[in-house]
């Protein structure tokens, strides 16, 4: 068949046993600005109705503003039924407890600390909240596991047609790399600044073509804040002195060397492991490859000393690494990169060692950082199951009791992170490494005393009576998922409290 098309031309209508569209005229296409008035304008531009899923960055840590303002435009438009997919929560959302009393949120796919995880554990949501790592989340949503309607992503600095970085400007906070994937994948892109620049913005995380609104605001969140309580590195001697035995422990196996490549969590312990780790460095005249994950005072001083040539960081965790990456503009790390267990190539796949803390460890060198163990959820799994299964050496750093409560104990609360991917227990009272590694076992011998996980337990056991009993009932309130997406661990409702 033959037509006419807009240009006047005579055109088939199947060509080569295909149909063909005959050309309906051309368009040019404007620039006009994505900024709009407020978030509910764009909430509702995007289509915001009940049932979504809005999705935020967790990088302005307990100083973050935005997650509670978008959830205030969500209540004035009267939408109800939310899941939240936020990559991580803390005490400044207090707020989003309202918001579920109200029914406004129903769902939560997303690491939670602190008060909104302690409500949650005695009052369960509709829908278990699940707990996923770093890496977990960004193959989920990759995977389309996660789908989320509407991604609101926080921006230091923003040009009207949604350029974006979090690096660079008044309410500065470092990458923006969780939100990446969320920017590629979700139905609509929201970015929230209080800093318009003008076009291009300078320094691009997240470009134009991913985002259908720019929404400027008075203040995205307070930086200052970006340093929660456990990102203050221990003064506590017992705690100190099990720092200094990662460090032994690093050294006896032979791994602070040249080219080493390493991370560290950002616990109190394992910030004066790296302190410690930079001395050692100086001593050995060691000059390590690369630092990975998130950035510390700490780290950046060890790079600055000319002992690390490389960092390759995903996130900053104070207000000194926010300052460092503005001034250098060092290319940081998108998380599908760093730990993306779908790909086909992860940075925490090269680490040497990472040193990570825990809330529980068990004599089956199983791990736990999401509940207490009265079982209350007050914290989130973030790279603990990622850099764990991709480390030569995963030491998981803990006291052998706090206050009343044995921490090595004969089976954690609740499962983060299996024993299978952690190789060793450095504690105030000796260090355990997991049976599987005999490799390890052969390298430290007559280096360093080793203690049995059972004698550890035994210890905290005859020092605190052993472990409460503990109240929980049969209500789900979450689950916790492994890199893969199969469910770990069910988290039940607290009772009694």
């Amino acid at each position: 068949m033959k037509v006419r098309n807009a240009a006047g031309r005579v055109i088939e209508t199947n060509i080569g046993g295909r149909k063909c569209r005959p050309f309906a005229g051309a368009k040019k296409y404007g620039r006009a600005t994505k900024k709009t008035a407020s978030l509910v304008e764009a909430l509702r531009k995007c289509g915001l109705r009940n049932g979504c899923t809005i999705s935020f960055h967790h990088q302005l840590r307990n100083g973050d503003y935005v997650l509670n303002m978008t959830l205030e435009a969500v209540r004035e438009l009267g939408v109800r039924n939310i899941r939240l997919a936020q990559t991580a929560m803390f005490d400044v959302h207090k707020p989003v407890i309202e918001h579920i009393k109200d029914g406004i949120v129903n769902r939560i796919e997303g690491s939670i600390n602190g008060i909104v995880g302690d409500y949650i554990s005695k009052n369960p949501l509709s829908y278990p909240v699940v707990l996923r790592s770093h890496g977990g989340r960004w193959a989920a949503v990759k995977k389309d596991e996660l789908h989320i309607d509407i991604a609101v992503i926080a921006a230091s600095s923003a040009d009207e047609m949604g350029n974006c970085t979090g690096v660079v400007g008044k309410s500065a906070f470092g990458p923006i790399s969780y939100s990446e994937i969320d920017a590629m994948c979700a139905d609509h892109v929201i970015v929230v600044t209080d800093n318009v620049v003008d076009y291009p913005c300078r320094y691009q995380e997240i470009t134009e073509r991913y985002v259908d609104y720019v929404v400027d605001v008075d203040q995205i969140g307070d930086p200052k804040n970006i340093v929660a309580g456990s990102l203050k590195i221990t003064e506590d001697p017992e705690k100190l002195g099990i720092a200094r035995s990662c460090i032994d422990l690093m050294e006896a196996v032979g791994i602070i060397r040249d080219g080493m490549v390493f991370q560290s969590g950002a616990g109190g312990i394992s910030l004066a492991a790296m302190k410690y780790l930079g001395e050692k460095m100086e001593e050995k005249d060691v000059v390590a490859a690369c630092a990975t994950g998130g950035l510390t005072k700490y780290i950046i001083d060890i790079y600055r000393n000319g002992r690390v040539k490389s960092l390759y960081y995903s996130q900053c965790f104070d207000v000194e690494s926010v300052r460092f990456v503005a001034e250098n503009m060092e290319i940081p790390a998108d998380i599908g990169h760093y730990a993306d267990p779908t790909s086909k190539g992860r940075t925490v796949d090269h680490l040497d060692v990472v040193v990570l803390g825990a809330t529980e460890v068990d004599v089956g060198f199983n791990v736990n950082v999401n509940t207490h163990s009265d079982g209350r959820l007050l914290h989130g799994i973030g790279g603990h199951q990622d850099t764990a299964s991709g480390a030569f050496l995963t030491i998981i750093t803990v006291p052998l009791y706090r206050k009343n409560n044995p921490i090595v104990r004969e089976r954690v609360t609740t499962l983060t992170t299996p024993g299978d991917v952690v190789d060793a227990i450095v504690t105030n009272e000796g260090i355990a490494i997991n049976p599987r590694r005999k490799d390890l076992i052969k390298r430290v011998r007559g280096k360093i005393d080793l203690v049995h996980i059972e004698d550890l337990k035994n210890m905290a056991y005859d020092a605190t009576g052993g472990p409460m009993e503990l109240d929980l009932g049969e209500e789900i309130i979450g689950l916790t998922k492994w890199t893969d997406g199969t469910v770990l661990d069910i988290i039940r409702r607290v009772k009694g409290r």
